[in-house]
């Protein structure tokens, strides 16, 4: 696996259409359709033609001839199209309408305009414009109307979507600071790397790196400068690993690297990871020039290498690696600094590895009552009415307390046990709610939001299911939020049409979660009849600081008010995110802004969840 790649080796998306456009074929407006039609069928690579604004348009709007729709006109319902249309004028065919954009437009706000246009006017094509001066060359490929100095160019529409979707997907996996894979991006990589395979697996080294003597050098020169250290060493570790290797700021002055020996080495693992270190020491180690100053270049580095891959019969966790590079680290720091330290697992591990769960001991543990719920509520942002709660799984382990998801749902999915657990969480969940409409009448919040895994999404019998446990408890429909995972592919969406169709019909409504998170989210917004979205809680957190994160949380309330579904933010921890998120909520109407997060309430058991809290609903 290339590590590297699978961050898009750090490059963003173009800002801007103009890199997406193609070149267009322009017709005049009274060219006779059979010419057209022509054209079309001979050219099998012609998707779409523009039209030149006709003379009597004082508004000079260009038109666009879609491939698809102009067939359709021109074979008929009857088959008598061409014998109609042949010696007429393209421009009665033409969609006058057609979404047109500057070149200069940006890639969100190109895919808010898609998104929002009225369903029966989408095409799969967007007209492009740039005005230029009579004296410029057009750019390559495109075509000028003399008249209206002009250069015409077209988009498709999925080029659009799949070009917001990476930029939010690399704002997402990347240190806003450095452009590195952040700490959660590298966590996944690394939980990906320590997964068994069946053929020979490579050795799985980690290099956790800490610059000596930082918190001096923010004190002493201001957190500008520390910002510019921090991006030389980033900079520099870049320099010093493979293409294959992964870069990370885990946060503050801590980076790590993650690295795969090839199966091919003869050399023993430990040398090679020592090699390694050296490599990352001897960059990191050069004086450094910011700012006017010199400033000395030394760091403390820990490598812990992965256990199973060199014999010792415990399985590989990603988490424990980590935690054992670090106190590597800390070992070499303690040792007096600009050193390293290697921690090769043939020892006694640093910490104790819990073994990763079967199926069978996550049933014992369903069946045991382990798997308990916590609820967070889900306000109105303006009025502070709480609208639902989300109920968030927890497993009280007999040996290692109460486990967040973040431990267990990786292993709960690998061994196909996913699905399982969502209709136990379902269950839980609505049983409470409805005794929650007991104790409370009126007063009890109005929905429960349920989260859906892939594998849970893909049940064949889901429609039936959910409309049973709402049945079996005595709820209407359309108290249940189903939450469906933003991570979920176009195929897993398609899959699932039928079931989500029926559970609509029935009033349940459909969410879908952490959008901006993934790469598949905006198509699920032009695809499915949804009741909601949720913003992912790492654009909400960042919004009072980046000027990025805070335009995307903008357009995705904007988007959601366009589209007529309610938009909760996620990940809202103070009251400065409550304040800015409320100027939010008045850009336009809509279902509204609802708010997510600390600042509001921290998950709680439902014995903790009091009169007073419920009170606040809606």
């Amino acid at each position: 696996m290339n590590l590297h790649h699978a961050l898009g080796q750090h490059h963003t998306a173009p800002g801007d259409v103009a890199p997406l456009t193609r070149p267009a074929r322009i017709v005049a407006p009274d060219t006779a359709c059979d010419l057209i039609d022509e054209a079309f069928r001979t050219d099998t690579d012609l998707t779409c033609l523009a039209v030149r604004p006709r003379p009597e348009d004082e508004k000079r709007r260009w038109g666009l001839i879609s491939r698809g729709p102009f067939m359709s006109a021109m074979a008929g319902r009857l088959g008598y199209g061409r014998s109609v249309h042949a010696r007429r004028p393209v421009s009665v065919l033409t969609d006058w309408d057609a979404l047109s954009l500057g070149s200069e437009t940006s890639v969100a706000q190109a895919a808010q305009q898609i998104l929002t246009r009225d369903r029966a006017s989408r095409y799969s094509e967007i007209l492009v414009t740039d005005v230029r001066g009579t004296d410029e060359v057009p750019a390559a490929g495109s075509e000028r109307d003399g008249a209206c100095h002009e250069v015409v160019s077209f988009l498709e529409v999925e080029d659009v979507l799949r070009a917001l979707a990476a930029e939010l997907t690399h704002k997402a996996l990347t240190d806003p600071l450095t452009q590195l894979a952040n700490r959660e991006h590298f966590l996944q990589q690394l939980h990906s790397a320590c997964v068994p395979t069946a053929g020979p697996s490579s050795h799985v080294v980690v290099v956790y790196i800490d610059i000596d003597n930082f918190k001096a050098i923010n004190d002493g020169y201001g957190h500008s400068t520390g910002d510019l250290v921090l991006q030389q060493v980033a900079q520099r570790l870049r320099t010093a690993v493979r293409p294959e290797d992964l870069v990370a700021r885990l946060g503050g002055d801590e980076f790590a690297v993650l690295a795969q020996m090839p199966v091919s080495s003869h050399q023993p693992v430990a040398a090679w990871a020592h090699d390694i270190a050296q490599r990352l020491l001897m960059h990191l180690s050069e004086p450094m020039h910011v700012a006017g100053r010199t400033l000395p270049g030394q760091a403390s580095i820990g490598v812990a290498i992965g256990a199973a891959a060199i014999g010792v019969d415990r399985p590989l966790e990603a988490s424990v690696l980590l935690h054992e590079a670090d106190l590597a680290m800390y070992g070499a720091k303690a040792a007096g600094g600009a050193r390293c330290a290697v921690v090769d697992g043939t020892a006694a591990p640093a910490v104790t590895t819990a073994l990763a769960p079967d199926r069978s001991e996550l049933q014992d543990a369903l069946d045991d009552g382990q798997f308990e719920l916590h609820f967070q509520p889900i306000v109105d942002v303006l009025t502070g009415r709480l609208s639902s709660t989300e109920a968030l799984v927890r497993w009280n382990h007999p040996a290692r307390g109460l486990l967040s998801p973040v431990a267990f749902l990786g292993d709960v999915a690998a061994v196909g046990f996913a699905a399982n657990l969502d209709v136990h969480v379902l269950h839980l969940a609505l049983t409470q709610h409805a005794r929650w409409r007991a104790e409370y009448g009126s007063g009890a919040p109005l929905h429960i939001n349920v989260n859906l895994s892939v594998p849970g999404l893909l049940h064949p019998d889901l429609a039936s299911m959910v409309l049973a446990e709402l049945a079996c408890v005595g709820l209407a429909p359309y108290v249940l939020r189903l939450e469906l995972p933003e991570v979920a592919t176009t195929a897993h969406i398609a899959a699932a049409a039928e079931s989500l169709a029926r559970l609509r019909g029935a009033g349940v409504g459909l969410t879908l979660d952490d959008v901006g998170s993934g790469a598949a989210g905006l198509a699920h917004l032009r695809d499915l009849h949804l009741d909601g979205i949720k913003i992912d809680r790492r654009f909400v957190a960042g919004m009072l600081s980046d000027e990025r994160d805070l335009a995307v949380v903008r357009m995705l309330v904007q988007m959601g008010c366009e589209l007529g579904v309610a938009v909760t933010a996620e990940g809202a921890e103070t009251q400065a995110h409550l304040d800015a998120l409320r100027q939010l909520a008045s850009l336009g109407p809509g279902p509204g802004l609802h708010v997510q997060g600390y600042a509001i309430a921290r998950p709680a058991p439902a014995g903790q969840v009091g009169a007073s809290w419920l009170a606040r609903a809606s």
